[in-house]
């Protein structure tokens, strides 16, 4: 615990100056922030698993709490850590701010990141989105995005960043995989879950664990187990760089998952040895468990924000970034999440910020400083996940036999009206509103339908699947799709059960099964048309709450059924939404209305006309444009 109130030490040791190792053709300058520390000596090694130091330095203690060492002379391509000494126990750490380590984390690394840059970096940049409205997300795994050998990715590159820089990969039956795949799907961002350093994995050998990434370990520099080198730290940081240019030459953003809510160690961490005490929520002595595992960040001190808000600046200055997801943003304070939102935007202006907008535990961080959803009017540039559409059109994601509104509870059809509207009572516009019903958590979409609506024909389980897809992607805020949802993805783990879970499951569970496409090549093209569908109709993206009440209409329908009218742009669009196993009759306002999406395809060109009345097929959705 602190000597010191951390009023008394925020106010007298908060430090705006560099921190870090930085290396010169002549210099190398090394920062540490340590105020309480009786002494911090620099340690220098020759390789990563070396166990002794063939130098240790002495560091001069600074105002404010800092200690530094300067070299005059270039230490580049050399290992580091710091030793702090408190009140005369000795512990060994990486640099907080270290931007490249060695395998697994072990020590910190001394790099120019100039050379890790590839051929061509200076010409990528940012994806240009006019709104958040316009983005269509897709969340997705390094390693299961490739490492199926249906991917047609070369074994080598199989896991890796790599894979996402071959343009040209096929399924076995010569179906387009990976980054072809996303390009025709049209999505405009991939949200990779975590890429920064995190621990249980063994990095030089990957193969045998598995990890989702969501224990940070080292938080500024990438994760050595996409890398082709895990034991050359400045390998992971050109690969990482170069996935994100391709991604940009094919005109798709790159969001970052980030887990500032937690360390995977709590004062063992690597900023708990910097400072004991101080980065960490405490509750009676007890580290605060809002995030689940054990220890939580104090996002609002001063320098645990600053360093947060470092950090997302680094990732979106040096590897070019578009966006950030925040894992249980709620552990987070609002006026960190303002300021990072607010100094993001100012590099990029199409910057994206979203987050799961709750806890995953008790916090000691008190509720109206909370950045939960239900403050989401303080954080006016700031999505959230919305869990209400999520569940409402699924079913109740932890019970897994809960029906929704496409496999039955029609009574949830006034939730679902709110989600088409983006009209949440705890978002004040629907640029704050994610939809989606799947992601990496809990049971896939298509994993809960068969469980939830086992008694269905496998025929109306798809349909259900299609209803779900276009009740997302159709609605007004920002819609989310998990990896290999569009060609049903699925997560068995055999007799019938199918896994909650998969953070440490195998490649066998979680890896995308890219033979899938052949099978559900329908539902793939269903969300193509979708996408261009919404791409190509401002009507369907709009970014406030007044407007969208000023342009749309809920007009009566029978039974459960969504009848709503969208005008405004100089169009009127009609969405008929039928959850009901039968066929039902709508009655259409006066004029003559063209298909475009019906219960087996969405097309961005008309395919019939309807005057009066038209015939919605059983749990299905079609949307008419007004001619």
């Amino acid at each position: 615990m602190l000597n010191k109130s951390v009023e008394y030490i925020d106010g007298n040791f908060y430090y705006e100056g560099r921190l870090g190792a930085f290396v010169g053709d002549n210099e190398t300058d090394f920062c540490v922030w340590s105020p309480t520390a009786d002494a911090v000596l620099l340690k220098l090694y020759k390789d990563n698993k070396d166990l002794t130091p063939f130098k240790t330095v002495p560091m001069d203690k600074y105002d404010k709490g800092v200690w530094r060492h300067t070299a005059h002379q270039s230490l580049e391509n050399l290992y580091y850590t710091y030793e702090y000494s408190f009140d005369g126990t000795k512990t060994e750490g990486v640099d907080p701010y270290a931007r490249a380590v060695g395998a697994n984390g072990a020590k910190g690394y001394i790099i120019n990141l100039d050379k890790t840059n590839p051929e061509g970096w200076d010409k990528s940049d940012y994806v240009v989105l006019n709104s958040l409205t316009d983005a269509v997300l897709y969340e997705a795994h390094v390693r299961d995005f490739s490492s199926d050998q249906s991917s047609g990715v070369p074994e080598k590159n199989r896991g890796k960043y790599s894979a996402f820089t071959l343009k040209d990969t096929k399924s076995p039956s010569g179906k387009p995989t990976c980054l072809a795949h996303l390009k025709k799907l049209g999505i405009t961002h991939v949200h990779l879950l975590p890429v920064f350093d995190y621990t249980r994995l063994d990095e030089e050998h990957p193969e045998k664990s598995y990890n989702w990434g969501y224990d940070p370990d080292n938080y500024n520099a990438p994760e050595g187990s996409y890398s082709s080198e895990p034991c050359n730290p400045a390998s992971r940081i050109k690969e990482l760089k170069e996935l994100v240019m391709s991604l940009h030459e094919s005109g798709i953003g790159v969001v970052m998952d980030v887990v500032y809510n937690h360390t995977y160690k709590c004062e063992a961490s690597n900023l708990g040895k910097s400072f004991p005490g101080y980065y960490y929520r405490y509750l009676n002595g007890v580290p605060s468990n809002g995030s689940g595992c054990g220890n939580e960040l104090a996002s609002e001190r001063a320098m645990v924000r600053r360093y947060i808000v470092d950090s997302c600046l680094y990732w979106a200055k040096e590897y070019k970034i578009d966006g950030f997801r925040f894992d249980l943003m709620a552990c987070l304070d609002i006026d960190t999440m303002n300021e990072i939102s607010t100094k993001l935007k100012a590099i990029n202006p199409s910057a994206i910020i979203y987050g799961e907008g709750w806890t995953g535990g008790a916090s000691a961080l008190p509720y109206e400083r909370s950045a939960c959803k239900n403050n989401s009017v303080s954080t006016p540039n700031i999505a959230y996940f919305n869990d209400n559409y999520r569940d409402a059109i699924k079913g109740a994601t932890f019970a897994d036999a809960e029906l929704g509104y496409i496999s039955g509870n029609f009574h949830l059809r006034q939730t679902i009206i709110k989600g088409l509207l983006g009209a949440q009572r705890w978002a004040p516009n629907p640029s704050q509103q994610i939809n989606y019903c799947e992601a990496h958590d809990n049971l896939t979409l298509w994993d809960k339908l068969i469980v939830s609506a086992s008694g269905c024909h496998e025929r109306d389980r798809k349909k259900m699947s299609m209803l779900a897809a276009a009740l997302v992607i159709l609605a007004q805020g920002v819609p989310f799709i998990h990896a290999g949802q569009e060609f049903l993805r699925s997560k068995p783990l055999g007799d019938s059960r199918y896994d909650h879970n998969s953070y440490s499951s195998p490649d066998s569970v979680n890896s995308l099964k890219w033979v899938s496409l052949d099978k559900n090549s329908d539902v793939v093209e269903y969300y193509k048309g979708l996408i261009a569908f919404r791409k190509s109709h401002p009507l369907l993206r709009i970014s406030e709450r007044d407007e969208v009440m000023r342009s749309s209409e809920v007009i009566p329908s029978p039974d459960g059924t969504v009848f709503l009218k969208l005008f405004g742009y100089g169009e009127e669009l009609l969405l008929l939404v039928n959850p009901i196993p039968r066929a039902k009759v709508f009655v259409l306002p006066d004029g003559e209305w063209q298909l475009y999406i019906s219960d087996t395809k969405a097309s961005s060109e008309p395919m019939a006309t309807y005057c009066e009345g038209v015939f919605v097929p059983p749990i299905s959705v079609m949307v008419l444009k007004k001619l």
